[in-house]
């Protein structure tokens, strides 16, 4: 199949969260089945999740079925088309890919008007006070099993981390210093042998706080290095942390603006 430019780009969606494509015009670019492509996607979440959370929607499919549809960012994507076996349509489709994800992000910015501080400022408190408000719909809907949340909950009910700080515009790495220094939170430190390095490297991992634990979920990774002799976990937020988290974020946001107008702006 050979791509003009406006074939190319329509590989790429612009979704709310940035742009992606579907695991579904990965099957077709790589001539393979839809299902393998799922398949593929849930036989490697760990290493998919480094980029981000993967995100998943039913669309109409065949004779009025419904279909399950993963939604890739482009890094996920081209860690995807890594584990396809190299066929010469695979590779052909991986080079358009990038290329279409180049391409649209290069529209999109000549699109994008420079904003101010001021519009920069709004944007992020708009964005934060809509994400407060449909994760609070959000524990609403599922109150009844938030009280059981480490026996119930499901991993599609999950958030990462690093997808709550995304989307409230702050560092990963501040949002957790945030939830350490707080003490929602607590770092364990450990060390494991890299054969590649040929030297020990250090492992972290995060885990809730005994008051805090319906604010997170450890997701258990089996096949992840050891930590101390115990599986290794992936600390995630659970809907009632997430608005928890937005709110106290919202709320230091809020203190220092105030802290500031009464200052008054710097000499």
């Amino acid at each position: 199949m050979s791509f003009t430019p406006e074939t190319r780009r329509a590989l790429v969606e612009h979704s709310e969260r940035g742009l992606v494509v579907s695991s579904e015009t990965i099957a077709q670019g790589a001539s393979v089945q839809h299902k393998n492509v799922l398949e593929l996607i849930n036989t490697h979440p760990l290493s998919l999740e480094r980029f981000g959370q993967v995100a998943f929607e039913t669309r109409p499919g065949y004779n009025n079925s419904q279909i399950r549809v993963a939604l890739l960012n482009e890094q996920q994507a081209t860690l995807l088309m890594t584990f396809m076996r190299n066929s010469e349509k695979v590779i052909e489709f991986k080079v358009e890919l990038v290329q279409a994800f180049y391409e649209m992000a290069q529209q999109l910015t000549t699109q994008r008007s420079p904003m101010t501080e001021d519009d920069i400022v709004a944007q992020a408190l708009q964005i934060t006070s809509a994400r407060v408000q449909a994760l609070e719909n959000k524990v609403a809907q599922d109150a009844p099993k938030v009280d059981y949340v480490d026996t119930f909950v499901a991993d599609e009910d999950l958030i990462t981390i690093r997808t709550l700080a995304s989307d409230l515009k702050i560092g990963e790495n501040e949002l957790r210093a945030i939830l350490l220094e707080r003490k929602w939170i607590y770092k364990q430190e450990s060390s494991r042998w890299s054969e590649k390095e040929q030297r020990k490297k250090p492992m972290y991992r995060y885990s809730a706080m005994a008051d805090k634990k319906n604010y997170f979920h450890a997701v258990l990774a089996h096949d992840a290095p050891r930590f101390r002799g115990e599986v290794m976990h992936t600390l995630k937020l659970t809907p009632e942390g997430a608005v928890a988290v937005t709110r106290l974020v919202s709320q230091m946001r809020r203190a220092a603006d105030s802290l500031m107008s009464v200052e008054g702006p710097a000499a």
